[in-house]
Parts: C-alpha cells; structure tokens; sequence
C-alpha cells in the first residue's frame, strides 16, 4: 500500500474559489463527502503575455484557450490583467507544448500558434512565452 507523508494541511479537500471563505480547523479535520485527489498528472506550465503594455479582449483569451487545446488539455489558468495581460495556464500530457527558441521565447511552438490563430481570427496580437505560471487567485 503506497502513502504520502504530509507536510502540513488538513484531510479537507482543495479549496473552492466559489466559496465565501476557507478555515483551515487544524491538522487532521476531515470533511464528510468530499472527494480528495491527491495524485494527479504530471503538468506542464507556462504563460502568454501580450504583447507590450496591450491587453488581451475576451476573443483573444477564447482563440487562445482554444489553440493550446489542439495539442493538450488545460488542468488549470489564471487571466491577469497586469499590463501587459497574462494567460498562465497549466496542461498536460507534459511537453505538448513545450519548444523553446530564441524568437518567441519559452513554449515556442504555442506562442507561434497562438500568434498565427489570433492573426487567423483578425485579432491579432504579438505574444511572447514564459516558461512557468504563478497562480494567485
């Protein structure tokens, strides 16, 4: 039988960005009929910034959700409006998307994809890649 050790935390499950509120109770409280998954799989990470100081418009968001979705299914993503606008998004399998190169930077062939699909849809915008996601929501 396989186990984890805990660091710290509780037997809840993750919490519920819908939820008013989240009180950690201590170590060892449990919640009744509460699903809790604690493996998962192997997730890649990275961001799609926009361009200079632009901001991205619900279409741009859409078109690119949708691009990095051809080649990996999204576990997790955070928008930010930041200035320039932010997409940081977690995917697996991992190196779906994962080509980098000195033109567009980390995740190069999904920055070169969302750049052509954003110019396809008429709403372009020149995005660049960075190759890991900060979640702050």
């Amino acid at each position: 039988m396989t186990q984890f050790t805990r660091t710290n935390g509780d037997y809840k499950p993750v919490m519920n960005f819908d939820a008013p509120a989240y009180t950690n109770t201590g170590v060892n409280a449990v919640t009744t009929a509460a699903t809790v998954q604690p493996q998962g799989p192997k997730l890649d990470f990275f961001t799609i910034v926009a361009s200079g100081s632009t901001a991205f418009s619900t279409t741009q968001v859409n078109v690119i959700v949708q691009t990095i979705q051809q080649k990996a299914t999204i576990y997790m993503y955070e928008f930010t409006t930041a200035g320039p606008d932010t997409l940081a998004v977690a995917v697996y399998p991992v190196g779906a998307w994962a080509t980098v190169d000195a033109t567009y930077g980390a995740n190069a062939n999904v920055v070169a994809a969302v750049n052509l699909a954003l110019t396809a849809a008429s709403v372009a915008n020149t995005t660049t890649g960075v190759a890991s996601a900060t979640f702050t929501g």
